[in-house]
């Protein structure tokens, strides 16, 4: 099931926030929305939130979330991959 996500530009710092959307985040009345992405697997958003922000790929930490794996082999074995 896809989530969404939300990447905020705050000027008051020169920060950049990413989180998942309704997350309970402290953010200044001078933050920005600057893009809203929805994605499977917090992997997945962050790789799009990379592309989106013109910065170089995303690469994870540690092992993939679970679900990739078993979106992967579903999409797989329907043939729509």
């Amino acid at each position: 099931m896809k989530k969404q996500y939300e990447a905020w530009h705050d000027s008051a710092d020169n920060c950049v926030s990413f989180f998942l959307t309704g997350s309970v985040q402290q953010l200044s009345e001078s933050a920005e929305l600057l893009h809203r992405i929805e994605a499977d697997t917090p992997e997945e958003a962050h790789a799009d939130h990379h592309i989106k922000m013109g910065w170089e790929p995303y690469v994870p930490m540690g092992k993939a979330a679970k679900l990739a794996r078993i979106c992967a082999v579903q999409c797989l074995s329907r043939g729509e991959w």
